[in-house]
């Protein structure tokens, strides 16, 4: 099960970096995103989208990895 666990967070760090860099992106580059005429709505649910991804991994690592640790002490 923790391989799962652990290859979900994987994944959700990896979303969550990518969503970072295009908000910087939009940030340092308005002109990039040149198809959107309303960039603070752009930026907003970039913004929105990397605290969803956030709080899911701060959910894996605050009731996954303390469980991961605790079973490794017993063993």
């Amino acid at each position: 099960m923790a391989n799962y666990i652990q290859a979900i967070k994987t994944k959700l760090i990896g979303q969550r970096d990518i969503e970072l860099s295009d908000l910087q992106v939009y940030i340092s580059n308005p002109v990039a995103i040149g198809e959107h005429s309303d960039i603070g709505v752009e930026i907003e649910k970039k913004i929105e989208r990397i605290d969803d991804l956030e709080s899911k991994i701060e959910t894996i690592d605050k009731y996954f990895t303390q469980k991961e640790a605790v079973e490794t002490e017993e063993s």
